[in-house]
């Protein structure tokens, strides 16, 4: 294996450095290109394929410090930006003597957007991508649909992330020092107070105040401040499907914060593309998470993800003579034949292979919130309850898909439950195996003693020894209400595929917040579920 420096110049004349990993011997080889913000280290955040097992394989690998990060040139622009600059990265790397002129892009998180946006830019050269927990804009980083704060994710990536590396950045300028940034860790709180101090950040307000942030981060004040998806400054950076016309490898967990996104990316894309889902977290692809352990087969190192992708990409850039771009199939193992998604049954714990996505076999069939807590396939008469909403007292997160070091996924939902301010409703016992895979949805007729009140819901796996595991969340934002006034609302709830086992319950949990999972309702009031209310869950049979 050969490693070297590269430097290209993009259409406006900065320059982007790359580090390119290669065969040692003499010819030309597909490139496998991934353009980070992160440092361009094959240990780096994103970078989770196994770097010499690539290069054996007769792959030239690049990766590309994006603008404004590591050694490139230019000003960073957080995702905005990337269309372009992704474009002139894939016709370099097609152009280059070491090139045979068919370029793939693979990468987690912000290098999975990346490859999205310069996807849909068409550039010549481009066979196939492999974006693996990718949001579909900048606005979905930062929001949820109807303004909701990602608070929890968004707020702790600028913070440990993008703040970390500006500082490494202006340190090899010579514009920093590292006692600089030994300051800044230790105001973090690292390594041992990082929990107590970032707790204390959430709960500043206004959400754009952020002293740490406002030269480190500066543009995180105007995300804060524009919850408005239409605003201007989300405008160039939003993945549009309709225009990408390679396949996709997509690749996600049940427990990352960008699960949704993920699986609007396949369903937009669909044609030759390609869905895995794992019970894995944003950073996480173990067998389990946080004391949950999924067996044997559930890693991405027990499915062989570095063989995965090497199958998908030497089908689509392993082509015959003289620029023939025609795929051969050239993988160890064909993708003819192979089901289009796979996905992996929590419950059951299992692998399962899928004809597509959502399950055209899914019964979309409605949970009913009864009165006194229950919750069953038949309507009854009576409403749910009623919830306070305090800002100054919101419900805590106690996992789901949160960025934490040691406390997010399926979490035990029992510490909450001396909580007064939590609607919960279960179904007895189960006799039979009952599965949900697929979108979760709450529809609630709710009214407000305030002008305006969040709904959050979970649904929750309660297991015969009490432990309520939870599988999957989500918020609206209800405005413009009017006391006496009944509305309905829907809330999404999340994606998840599980199957429910004897003796388990199935259960609802509404509230009022998630915090800091959400941003908080400033508002203060008391929000009452009017019936008939229910949840509605894809059962497969």
């Amino acid at each position: 294996m050969i490693e070297t420096t590269e430097t290209m110049t993009t259409r406006d004349g900065v320059e982007l450095v790359a580090t390119l990993w290669r065969p040692a011997a003499t010819g030309r080889f597909p490139v496998l290109l991934s353009r980070t913000p992160y440092g361009r280290g094959p240990a780096g955040p994103g970078f989770h394929l196994d770097l010499p097992r690539l290069v054996a394989a007769g792959y030239a690998v690049a990766a590309q410090d994006v603008r404004g990060t590591g050694a490139s040139q230019g000003g960073f622009r957080f995702i905005s930006g990337e269309a372009a600059d992704g474009y002139d990265a894939v016709r370099w790397a097609a152009t280059q003597p070491w090139s045979d002129g068919n370029v793939g892009m693979f990468g987690d998180s912000y290098l999975a957007i990346t490859q999205l946006l310069a996807a849909q830019e068409r550039p010549e050269g481009l066979r196939a991508i492999a974006p693996h927990v990718s949001p579909k804009s900048l606005y979905d980083c930062v929001y949820q649909p109807g303004g909701v704060p990602n608070l929890n994710v968004i707020l702790t990536i600028c913070l440990v992330v993008l703040a970390t590396g500006e500082l490494d950045r202006r340190i090899a300028l010579g514009t920093a020092t590292p006692g600089d940034k030994e300051e800044y860790l230790a105001a973090l709180g690292l390594p041992d107070r990082v929990d107590e101090v970032l707790g204390a950040l959430f709960e500043r307000l206004p959400l754009s105040d952020q002293p740490l942030l406002k030269d480190l981060v500066p543009y995180y004040s105007s995300w804060m401040g524009t919850p408005d998806p239409g605003d201007p400054l989300w405008r160039d950076a939003i993945v549009r499907h309709a225009e990408i016309e390679v396949p996709a490898l997509v690749g996600t967990g049940w427990y990352d914060y960008f699960l949704d996104a993920s699986i609007e990316h396949y369903e937009g894309l669909r044609g030759d593309s390609r869905l895995v889902v794992g019970p894995w977290a944003h950073f996480s692809a173990e067998r389990g998470i946080c004391g949950r352990d999924y067996g044997d087969q559930a890693s991405q190192e027990a499915i062989d993800w570095t063989g995965v992708h090497l199958d998908w990409f030497d089908h689509w850039l392993r082509t015959g003579p003289a620029g023939d771009s025609r795929p051969l199939g050239g993988g160890s193992r064909s993708l003819e034949g192979r089901a289009k998604v796979r996905i992996f049954v929590m419950g059951d714990d299992e692998w399962r292979d899928e004809d597509d996505w959502p399950l055209a076999r899914a019964r979309l069939v409605p949970y009913h919130l009864g009165p006194g807590g229950t919750l069953s396939t038949t309507p009854e008469p009576g409403g749910a309850g009623a919830f306070a909403g305090d800002p100054g007292d919101p419900v805590p997160t106690v996992g789901g898909a949160v960025m934490a070091f040691d406390a997010y996924g399926p979490l035990d939902q029992r510490p909450l439950d001396a909580r007064g301010d939590v609607l919960r409703h279960q179904s007895e016992p189960l006799a039979a195996r009952v599965e949900v895979t697929g979108r979760v949805e709450l529809v609630a007729r709710v009214s407000s003693t305030a002008g305006s009140a969040d709904v959050t819901a979970k649904l929750i796996d309660v297991h015969p020894d009490g432990r309520a595991e939870l599988l999957t969340d989500g918020v609206v934002r209800v405005t413009g209400l009017v006391p006496g006034e009944v509305r309905e609302v829907t809330v999404p709830v999340g994606t998840t595929s599980n199957a429910f086992l004897p003796g388990h319950r199935i259960r609802i949990d509404v509230a009022g917040s998630n915090f800091p999972r959400f941003g908080r309702n400033p508002a203060k009031g008391t929000t009452t579920v009017h019936g008939p209310s229910y949840a509605v869950l894809p059962i497969i049979s």
